[in-house]
């Protein structure tokens, strides 16, 4: 048990030191207060982590995989919980809401209920930091813990892939510099790129965080179009895209950018779903704008881009209110279920799956036809194992009843039958902006449709944490956890 201690202790030590930005940033806007309380905070706080390192640091830490997926979950539940007791004290919210912005920060939903009209600037950085933060938990969790563990039917070896350690490389701090490192130049990257068309270097590391970690908290008051250039929303764009890749597939593109598509189905799908939904989007914005299809085409080819990556990234940010409403609710909510890269930041049941499910479906409809034909199911190049199947088959029915279930509880609690469907996937997907992009305009059935600082329970907050967590978490995880008999039999 030494070693779940340890990476619990471990998440909550890198979130206290995310306060030393925040208290700058405070600082330098002159909000003092703040600046003092987040001192306070994050003095009380790192002193304890360390306190529990010290205590640890000479126990010996096993590499079980059941307590590794234990661990996993504690520091989804521990960190957020950590997260919600600074916005009580920093943003003055009641514990539930402050639960509810903490998770929606760190699993990078960007579901939230503070006022940036009058939030102060430190304690919107922190926020951001937060979403940031949770990008690199959730690559963390995906390369270290869920995919060396096959869970989800996910393939590959993990973490030996990214740094050439064995399983046990998860509890030593520096198997995670290599991800660290990639993870810091891609933001270093966007936040350049950001500058460069002119947006104000504190806003342009808060945007460039949010891209990297594909979160979809926007840090301040206003669409994107009334704060930064066209160019800039077009860096972020690519950002976007950037955390849809695979944490793998940007090192070969690194090494070998004429090679990204080789035998990598899951990129070549990816692509082809972002080229879509930029003709679709761009399509439909030169329908509603009216004027010369030759003036618009070019603004429209662009804004449809961004629209296009904010939805397979299941960011769920808009250029201006209105554009993800522009296609059909349906495949609005099919394309962030589905999500992107299996290695990303990006939320939904990813690609991986959906196209194995359907070449394993095709070959047993084949197989009816001729009965003992043997087939060798790849996956682009990855080969494509019963077992794993088995998994990931497992994996899809269980989020469809996740998400029914969690849609009932919410159109029980708080409101009509269309936006809980809505919400349950946002939230499932780690997509939340898009359950308000898709409210419908005022006397359409809006007052169904409730704003999240709105929501008229607190176990509709609740809902949404638990849905936004193991979303995050692979379902199953969570479920494997919760098998009581395994751990008293143990």
């Amino acid at each position: 048990m030494h070693g779940v201690l340890f990476l619990i202790t471990l998440s909550a030590a890198g979130l206290f030191g995310l306060f030393i930005p925040a208290i700058m940033v405070a600082l330098a806007n002159a909000e003092t207060e703040l600046a003092i309380e987040m001192t306070l905070m994050a003095s009380i706080g790192a002193f304890i982590a360390l306190a529990i390192l010290t205590a640890i640091s000479g126990r010996k830490r096993q590499a079980d995989r059941s307590l590794g997926f234990l661990a996993l979950v504690g520091v989804w539940v521990a960190t957020p919980l950590f997260g919600a007791v600074s916005f009580v004290v920093l943003a003055d919210l009641a514990l539930m809401p402050s639960w509810f912005e903490a998770v929606g920060a760190l699993t990078t939903s960007g579901a939230s209920v503070l006022v940036r009209e009058t939030a102060p600037r430190g304690l919107l950085f922190w926020r951001v930091l937060l979403e940031w933060y949770g990008g690199f938990l959730t690559l963390a969790s995906i390369v270290h813990i869920l995919a060396p563990a096959g869970f989800g039917g996910l393939q590959g070896a993990g973490n030996r892939r990214m740094t050439g350690r064995h399983d046990n490389g998860v509890y030593r701090p520096e198997a995670y510099r290599v991800l660290l490192l990639q993870y810091c130049v891609i933001t270093g990257f966007i936040l350049l790129g950001l500058m460069i068309f002119g947006v104000n270097p504190l806003e342009a590391v808060m945007l460039g965080m949010v891209s990297a970690a594909t979160g979809g908290f926007v840090p301040f008051v206003g669409s994107l179009e009334d704060n930064i250039s066209a160019g800039a929303v077009t860096v972020m764009a690519f950002g976007l895209c950037a955390g849809t890749m695979s944490v793998f597939w940007r090192r070969r593109f690194i090494r070998s950018r004429g090679r990204i598509f080789s035998n990598n189905m899951e990129a070549k799908i990816l692509f082809v779903i972002v080229c879509g939904l930029t003709v679709a989007y761009a399509a439909r914005i030169v329908d509603v704008s009216g004027g010369s299809v030759v003036q618009n085409l070019v603004p429209a080819l662009r804004e449809g881009f961004f629209t296009a990556s904010s939805l397979v990234a299941t960011s769920g940010i808009e250029t201006r209110p209105g554009v993800i409403a522009l296609l059909p609710n349906i495949v609005v909510l099919a394309v962030i279920f589905v999500g992107a890269g299996v290695y990303s930041t990006s939320g939904g049941v990813k690609i991986f799956r959906i196209g194995a499910m359907w070449i394993y479906t095709i070959a047993e409809l084949n197989r009816l036809i001729y009965p003992n034909s043997v087939d060798r199911l790849k996956f682009g190049d990855t080969a494509i194992r019963r077992d794993a199947m088995q998994a990931i088959w497992t994996y899809f029915i269980v989020a469809i009843l996740v998400i029914g279930l969690g849609a009932m509880m919410i159109a029980l609690t708080a409101s009509g039958f269309e936006a809980a469907i809505v919400m349950a996937v946002a939230f499932f997907s780690n997509a939340s902006p898009v359950y308000d992009a898709l409210r419908p305009v005022a006397g359409e059935g809006s007052q169904n449709w409730p704003v999240f600082s709105a929501l008229p329970s607190q176990l509709t907050y609740l809902l949404g944490i638990v849905l936004m967590t193991v979303g995050r978490l692979e379902v199953l995880v969570v479920l494997a956890v919760l098998n009581v008999r395994y751990w008293y039999n143990r």
